[in-house]
């Protein structure tokens, strides 16, 4: 998140201000301002954590459509993206949980093996699942971990961004990121 200078993050703070208010035209050049970064979240977050058959402009616009429809109030650029990380995650989850129902049945012509010629992606989808189900279960442990990861690997923040963000240390968002992957890892291998 660090490409955005100062007079950009001030002026992403206007309008989310003005937007907040009311401005539909603010909701508008927000949108334009966001729509790079959101998409360079989701490609990130394609990359590390989602099957193949989902594009990253794909996922920004539907990131971007269900921030549009959800009341936040947002108060900084910062917690915009807090948001963005998460609607970013819950997007990549359901297109997972869809295609996983489509998998199994959801008025699919059956074939024969010998007609299937492309491989299948099943274990990713699965996958996907079970990390969010996962980081579902650590925010019950522990919510700021799970926090962190969340910002960390489906929004984009740096350890630095972060630690300004949730106004800790780069040492505890350290710390944190090292049990919270080590309790995802136990959690997914049980």
């Amino acid at each position: 998140m660090s490409d955005a200078g100062p007079d950009t993050t001030a002026q992403f703070t206007a309008l989310l201000q003005r937007w907040h208010g009311g401005d539909a035209d603010a909701r508008d050049e927000l949108m334009a301002l966001a729509y790079q970064r959101v998409r360079a979240i989701a490609n990130q977050s394609l990359s590390l954590h989602a099957p193949a058959s989902l594009s990253a402009t794909d996922l920004a616009h539907e990131a971007l459509i269900r921030l549009l429809g959800a009341d936040a109030g947002w108060e900084s650029r910062r917690h915009f993206f807090h948001v963005v990380a998460q609607a970013t995650r819950q997007v990549i989850v359901d297109h997972a949980r869809r295609r996983l129902s489509e998998k199994r049945g959801a008025g699919q012509v059956m074939l024969p093996l010998s007609q299937i010629t492309e491989a299948d992606s099943h274990a990713e989808e699965e996958s996907v699942v079970r990390v969010d189900d996962a980081l579902a279960a650590l925010a019950q442990a522990d919510l700021r971990q799970a926090r962190i990861v969340e910002l960390s690997y489906f929004g984009g923040f740096s350890r630095e961004e972060i630690a300004e963000s949730l106004d800790l240390s780069v040492a505890t968002i350290d710390r944190d990121l090292r049990f919270a992957r080590a309790w995802l890892k136990e959690a997914l291998l049980s």
